[in-house]
């Protein structure tokens, strides 16, 4: 830390921070587990600064806050507090710079390593501490010798620490443990560490500003750092890591939560339908217009205003396609326009009066009878807000024709009420009529229309009509005109002043034409899903959760075709490959050239999904690995609506893949500290959250709900985990996301599928008994391994063991696997080590290169984004890479995989396939994993540290003293408690 060369913050000239004491707040009362029983209470300071040599590998420690611990190991900080922190034990937090920087504060301080084994740091950190907000979980990057210990963002090795919205560990301390490069040790018996606080990496911003964030707030406290040479750490028995207590089951509050729900819903509903200009209807809006036509509480409810006003949508979508083609790949996602056909399909039956029409786009205005609305509100009409004194609403007991009117009352000033929606216009004469029913007042009502030009801008428009004054009868109200010149849009105003009310009914319109573009419906449509369907299959995804967004727009433009254009659409079975190729029941062979011809860029033996239901991509995916919801919406794309028809095949393999989800669940608490269930992200290997979000049988997310899978599968399996949610309170909890602004039409369209179709679908169905494989600690052990994703999840007792032995191996075997230890008692995150297992003698070597953020922009050429080699170099100094010049082997790929030694000559380049070795060995904790993930060689495996262990699989004793066979696509896994008490 004296050089200032190796501090990105020596250089800036920034003010020092007044000391403060950041009193963390106290563990949650009603969080927490046992105490592991080889935990004691917490010594003295003293004592606590002092490596306990009974813990065999241990070499050093550092207590952060400590005195005599930090002078003895030459500590010094920059922007750092020490903090009296949780249980009694002392910490540091590091400060963010002022002004805000990315980089944060900083502590170095030297620590024992071994000059000859493999060496192993780790930092012990309070579950219970979380970020503020999204935007700042911040980051905590470890250092050697002033180089940077991995990678910045989603490396196989990268920050020590990454601090999300929600506790990890409340109550308690964790661990999370790196392996240090062998180059930075060999010979050496101390390195030099530092941990520097950074702010929050957006994984996806092409830019310098947008990829890297100032940190704002304090970071997690830290504190403890370790070194060790075995790549499970055991504290020592005088390093006290807490012992919450059990938490309680969370209240239920579904009902309250569900009528808000509800009641935005129907609001939507009526926002869409007469509120919101049809040209500008994104995707989401016109899709729960769609859906709302068959719900019978919307007003869009076998409408045919809804219907005219989806054929708008499309309208606007075709006319802003014409005029920018990136509306089709950009505006509408990697499903094209694909929500277009879906609801083309959903509506058809009624659809077709509207279809006989040409492109427009609005020509008449919604409500004119004033027939929807309440006794409070009024469909599709609002004050204008220079006029709005007074109060308007439908009036059921007055009108003149239909039901009801508009009963208007000013409040001495003048209140003007006016449709939300528009209407285009021609040039040439314009006529309106409109009946009113005042009160007698003099000129107490009027009525007119306002034009704008096509860009919106207000034009000189007639004046309001008058009502006769002194008479209460209904009256007439008529007006015709010539259209300003310029005007091509509408709308129609009615007003009440001097504190009277009026009644106002039965407005008629007669506007000039609009001139015709010429273009039919069915040909405008057709065009675009053509078009759509064209683009997207040369341009197909490798990623799972990508490929089934493009495989979903692709198959629903074709079956939009089939209605609107058969000559242009290919055949049933023919769409549907694109389906069956995204969730594994056929091979997937990437994008198709112009001829049509597949291209196989993976070989012709490559699925998306494991035979056992996961995503495959480079290991184990967690968040993008939640699938189920998008598994929903490709089932309903293939069996709503016209030519829609079950498909039991289809149905069976998506119940698998939901079903696979389930063993990566684990007990957690919620940030309330009631029980709850998480999905396991430290294994995952993109863009992951620690902890992960409370998911039980799906993900909710901006595009499903947490009961759609139960409701539309009908699994006894699916219906007992939703179930499990209902009965442990945490449904009410995620529904606050219906109820918020951001990604509004998204998140209003998911809101609605939840309210009118999922949940009375689920509800119908009858109790389950099936619960989640770790829905509590005291479920049934079981193996789950995945040898396609590398990945493992074991439980044992009360202690689940998660494992990727593939991870982040993106341009060669790397030899690291990420584990995730958890109990009641304790939990525990690493990269560590492993063995893999191949020829190496004639593999091509991949060379670490000095970067320190992740090369994906060229990875991914289909992004769109431009990211230099070595991807967006970090503010501030230059930094260099720890383990800069290690060699990765490639690992042998199938012979018909075009270019299989790419990764070795393109520097950056992420490839599928070579980095996942057929053969793998982890020790960790006791446990023994020798997974063979070949389809045709067998394996053997020979103990170095063990003569027997217990079989997982079976519950039988093996005996190690001679060589085990591992079968192709098999995982031995084993469990030795002697190696964990070494």
């Amino acid at each position: 830390m004296n050089d200032p060369s190796s501090n990105p913050q020596a250089s800036r000239g920034s003010s020092p921070m007044s000391r403060r004491t950041l009193l963390r707040a106290g563990a949650l009362a009603s969080v927490g587990i046992v105490a592991a029983q080889w935990w004691a209470p917490q010594q003295s300071a003293a004592a606590s600064a002092a490596v306990d040599s009974s813990r065999a590998g241990t070499l050093d420690m550092v207590m952060f806050g400590d005195a005599a611990s930090e002078t003895a190991h030459v500590l010094t900080a920059e922007r750092s507090d020490i903090v009296a922190g949780q249980l009694g034990q002392p910490g540091r937090v590091l400060n963010p710079m002022d002004p805000a920087d990315f980089w944060g504060g900083t502590t170095a301080f030297t620590l024992k390593v071994d000059p000859k084994a493999a060496t192993y740091v780790s930092v012990k950190f309070w579950g219970g501490d979380c970020a503020p907000a999204v935007e700042q979980g911040w980051r905590l990057q470890v250092f050697l010798d002033g180089k940077v210990l991995g990678w910045l963002d989603q490396g196989p090795v990268d920050n020590i620490d990454l601090m999300d919205v929600a506790p990890r560990r409340p109550g308690g301390f964790y661990c999370h443990t790196l392996p240090l490069p062998l180059s930075a040790t060999k010979g050496k018996t101390e390195l030099q560490v530092e941990i520097r606080a950074m702010g929050r990496i957006w994984a996806y911003g092409a830019t310098t500003d947008k990829f890297f964030y100032p940190m704002t707030t304090p970071s997690r406290g830290i504190y403890r750092a370790y070194t060790h040479t075995a790549p499970y750490f055991q504290p020592g028995a005088d390093d006290d890591f807490g012992a919450p207590a059990t938490p309680a089951t969370r209240p239920n509050t579904d009902a309250e939560q569900l009528a808000l729900v509800t009641d935005r819903v129907l609001k939507d509903q009526s926002q869409i339908l007469y509120n919101r200009w049809a040209p500008t209807l994104d995707i989401y809006a016109f899709t729960t217009l769609a859906h709302g036509y068959s719900w019978p509480k919307s007003p869009a409810y076998r409408n045919p205003e809804a219907l005219e006003k989806l054929c708008q949508a499309f309208d606007g979508t075709y006319l802003s396609w014409q005029d920018d083609a990136t509306v089709m790949t950009l505006d509408q996602g990697w499903e094209g326009f694909g929500r277009i056909g879906a609801a083309l399909c959903l509506t058809w039956d009624d659809l077709q009066t509207c279809l006989d029409r040409t492109v427009t786009g609005p020509t008449s205005l919604l409500n004119l009878g004033f027939e929807t609305g309440d006794g409070s509100t009024l469909n599709g009409w609002g004050p204008i807000s220079w006029a709005n004194f007074g109060t308007f609403a439908q009036d059921t007991t007055v009108f003149r024709s239909g039901t009801a009117s508009m009963r208007a009352t000013s409040s001495g000033k003048n209140l003007i009420v006016g449709t939300l929606s528009k209407a285009l216009t021609g040039q040439g004469t314009f006529t309106f009529s409109v009946w009113v029913k005042t009160d007698g007042s003099k000129n107490a009502a009027r009525a007119g229309v306002a034009f704008t030009d096509s860009s919106g801008a207000s034009i000189t428009s007639p004046a309001m009509i008058l009502a006769k004054a002194g008479t209460t009868v209904w009256q007439q109200l008529t007006a015709t005109f010539t259209v300003p010149a310029g005007a091509t849009q509408y709308t129609f105003r009615v007003g009440v002043l001097n504190g009277a009310t009026a009644y106002f009914d039965d407005v008629e319109i007669t506007a000039p034409n609009v001139p015709d573009t010429t273009v039919a419906r069915r040909t405008a449509y057709r065009d675009m899903l053509l078009a759509s369907r064209e683009y997207w299959r040369q341009h197909q995804r490798s990623y799972t959760n990508q490929a089934m967004y493009c495989s979903i727009g692709i198959y629903t433009c074709n079956r939009a075709l089939a209605l609107l254009s058969p000559a242009d659409a290919w055949s049933e079975d023919t769409a549907k490959s694109w389906l069956y190729q995204a969730v594994g029941l056929e091979p997937w062979a990437g994008s198709q050239d112009k001829a049509g011809s597949w291209t196989w860029p993976l070989g012709h033996d490559y699925y998306t999904v494991t035979p056992k239901g996961l995503s495959r991509e480079l290991g184990y995916v967690a968040d993008y690995g939640e699938t189920t919801g998008i598994l929903v919406r490709m089932y309903e794309a293939a069996t709503q609506g016209a030519g829609g028809a079950p498909d039991a095949k289809l149905k069976a393999r998506m119940i698998t893949m939901a079903k696979a989800r389930s063993w990566f669940r684990h007990p957690a608490v919620d940030p309330d500290g009631y029980k709850t269930v998480r999905i396991e992200t430290q294994i995952g290997w993109r863009n992951e959250p620690y902890p992960g979000a409370i998911v039980y049988a799906q993900l909710l997310d901006h595009d499903s709900s947490p009961v759609s899978a139960a409701a539309v599968f009908a699994d006894p399996d699916l219906v007992g985990y939703t179930q499990q949610m209902i009965e442990d309170g945490q449904l009410a909890p995620q529904l606050d996301t219906y109820l918020g602004t951001g990604l509004y039409t998204r998140i209003g369209l998911n809101a609605f599928l939840f309210v009118a179709e999922h949940l009375p679908a689920f509800q119908a169905l009858p109790a389950s008994n099936k619960r989640l494989p770790v829905g509590s600690w005291d479920a049934p052990d079981f193996v789950f391994t995945d040898e396609a994703d590398a990945c493992i999840a074991v439980k044992r007792g009360q202690e689940v063991l998660y494992s990727s032995l593939y991870f982040r191996a993106r341009q060669g075997v790397n030899d690291m696997a990420r584990v995730h230890l958890i109990s009641p008692q304790a939990e525990r995150s690493a990269t560590v080590r492993v063995t893999s297992q191949f020829d190496k003698s004639s593999a091509d070597v991949f060379t670490v290169q000095d970067w320190v953020t992740r090369d994906w922009g060229i990875a991914d050429p289909d992004s769109g984004v431009d990211v230099p080699g070595g991807g967006l170099a970090p503010p501030g100094s230059a930094l260099h890479q720890a383990f800069a010049g290690e060699k990765f082997y490639l690992a042998p790929v199938p012979a018909d995989v075009p270019d299989p030694a790419q990764g070795a000559t393109a520097l950056g380049v992420e490839k599928v396939l070579v980095g996942r070795a057929p053969f793998y060995v982890l020790e960790y904790a006791g446990y023994i994993v020798a997974m063979n993930t070949s389809e045709k060689q067998t394996f053997t495996y020979r103990s170095t540290s063990s003569q027997r262990a217990v079989d997982l699989n079976t519950g039988k004793q093996t005996d190690l003293r001679r060589p085990v066979r591992v079968p192709p696509m098999s995982t031995l896994v084993l469990y030795d408690a002697s190696c964990r008490e070494s």
